[in-house]
């Protein structure tokens, strides 16, 4: 022997209910018995309702002798100890290939420990926690955006002083400039590829770039979209919740544009960009504004699934080719954001175990919609003429009307 520790022959402890247990590293927790780890899978894939057997505000507690007691308190406890819904049926006990298996068909279902050690650790996954994320989100758009000599601040500042003038005015249609989405998408790719640099260190340069264009194409859909979630809000309000604005950069804001915390949020109808025809054909319009009604309804106003819907985003590119370690890393930030998303919408009083996931799982298809989006958003907007957009039927002449009928 070598000194190695064979971990199939290691005994544990089960974190939930105090078993034998060995280290299988299924469904996101290390320590979990067979037992346990067969209930947790019926449960999530019988999709049902559970309740605790005993009064509120007592607790359940158990041991591997009462561990069948009561359901509920047990598959609270499998969360607790990290067991995600969302590894159910996808994930394949991780084994060590050996030089034949490497070709087999069910050899390649798995995950290799060698890449699983090297990519959990390298890619910095133990800090994926909300507050982690949104402080280093925070600190990297804030040394972007707030430069002196960024794009921001030498271009985008500009037209964010003309929409507050024409906000405070009460325009009925606010304008941009042409160059908007581009200008803006620009800004999004430099953010997003800092951001991802730190949490995955040990990517390709060129597959940094790669995720951060498509996810950057995302955040440009889910931004308008989460806009119209907020819509009652003021508008610093508004921007506050649908972006991962920090406070450094809504202090600037507060100080640039006196009263803005009083105006009342704009709804995106009022934009110059969605006042149809806006896209080259209908069916692009009808597939944006019926994704975000959507968006609206899945996030109803929850200031929470905003912000952590944003940081899904981040790391979930849309159709762009990875290596399979890559894609693997990538899953693991998913799968943390996805528990996030879910334990926050369990402790809801509206939400049981089947309609939070439900709500996870549709958000999580959400995010492809909205790459979509920001692709139709990035590539195919019509910018109309002031002249055009302010005419009506009572200035259109008589020949016009009837030409049209």
């Amino acid at each position: 022997m070598d000194g190695k520790i064979n971990k199939s022959e290691t005994c544990y402890t089960c974190s939930v209910c105090g078993d034998e247990a060995t280290c299988y590293k299924l469904y996101g927790a290390e320590a979990v018995c067979h037992s346990c780890r067969i209930f947790f899978r019926r449960i999530v894939t019988a999709k049902k309702t559970l309740t605790c057997i005993m009064p509120e505000p007592d607790k359940c507690s158990f041991d591997k002798f009462t561990r069948n007691k009561c359901r509920s308190c047990r598959y609270s406890k499998c969360l607790v100890v990290g067991m995600n819904p969302y590894l159910v049926g996808s994930c394949k006990q991780v084994k060590q290939i050996s030089g034949s298996e490497a070709s087999s068909p069910s050899s390649q279902m798995s995950t290799p420990d060698s890449v699983q050690e090297k990519f959990t650790g390298n890619c910095l996954v133990s800090e994926c926690t909300k507050e982690i994320l949104v402080l280093k989100y925070e600190e990297v758009s804030d040394n972007i955006i707030l430069h002196p000599q960024g794009l921001y601040m030498k271009k985008l500042f500009r037209v964010d002083q003309s929409f507050y003038e024409q906000a405070r005015v009460n325009k009925r249609i606010i304008e941009f400039p042409s160059d908007y989405e581009d200008t803006l998408k620009i800004l999004l790719d430099s953010i997003a590829l800092s951001f991802l640099t730190h949490f995955l260190p040990e990517f390709s340069a060129d597959s940094l770039q790669r995720i951060a264009e498509s996810s950057s194409l995302t955040l440009l859909g889910i931004y308008p979209g989460l806009e119209s979630c907020f819509v009652h809000e003021s508008i610093l309000d508004q921007f506050k919740h649908s972006y991962l604005a920090s406070p450094a950069f809504l202090d600037f804001w507060r100080k640039s544009f006196p009263g803005i915390e009083n105006l009342k949020a704009v709804p995106i109808e009022a934009y110059e960009t969605f006042k149809s025809p806006w896209a080259p054909n209908i069916e692009h319009e009808e597939f944006v504004e019926d994704n975000f009604d959507i968006l609206v309804d899945l996030v109803s106003g929850d200031v929470e699934v905003a912000k952590l819907l944003n940081l899904l985003a981040l790391f979930s590119p849309v159709r762009i080719s990875l290596s399979k370690e890559e894609i693997f890393c990538l899953k693991q930030f998913q799968s943390k954001i996805s528990i996030m998303i879910y334990n926050h919408l369990l402790n809801k009083e509206v939400f049981d175990n089947v309609a939070a996931l439900e709500s996870v799982s549709k958000l999580a298809k959400v995010v492809e919609t909205m790459n979509r989006i920001g692709e139709i958003f990035h590539d195919g907007i019509i910018y109309h003429d002031e002249a055009d957009i302010l005419e009506d039927i009572e200035t259109m002449e008589i020949e016009e009307l009837a030409m049209n009928l």
